[in-house]
């Protein structure tokens, strides 16, 4: 299984390798979407995350509080807390993209949309 920056960068964090050869066990049922996006992300230039980094700012600010809320409550209904805030990196437009995407079962079941994710994509 390839390994993306961000998913070496979880295994750090957690301070536990385990990480990278059992993902699902800290990921959640989600895990394989998840290393998905976090390989898609290693693609991205600077300058692509520079515009998602716009996008994410000019999200209205009340949009951006509600959707990041869906998220993380969804992405804590499905796993342990401290696993969330690991895989959450210090990219706040990646951190709650890949909230949403732990939980997007969870977001789904709501009836809402993904917010986040988008801004990342077509880039």
């Amino acid at each position: 299984m390839k390994i993306s920056e961000i998913h070496q960068e979880f295994a750090d964090e957690l301070n536990d390798q385990r990480a990278l050869d059992y993902p699902e066990e800290f990921l959640g049922p989600n895990w394989k979407e998840v290393l998905n996006f976090w390989l898609y992300l290693d693609t991205l230039s600077l300058e692509q995350i520079d515009i998602a980094w716009r996008r994410y700012r000019n999200l209205d600010e009340g949009e951006r509080f509600v959707a990041f809320s869906v998220a993380d409550v969804a992405a804590h209904a499905t796993l342990a807390g401290n696993f969330i805030d690991a895989a959450a990196c210090e990219y706040d437009e990646i951190g709650d993209a890949t909230r949403e995407l732990m939980g997007v079962h969870k977001i789904l079941e709501l009836g809402k949309s993904l917010t986040f994710v988008p801004l990342l994509m077509d880039l």
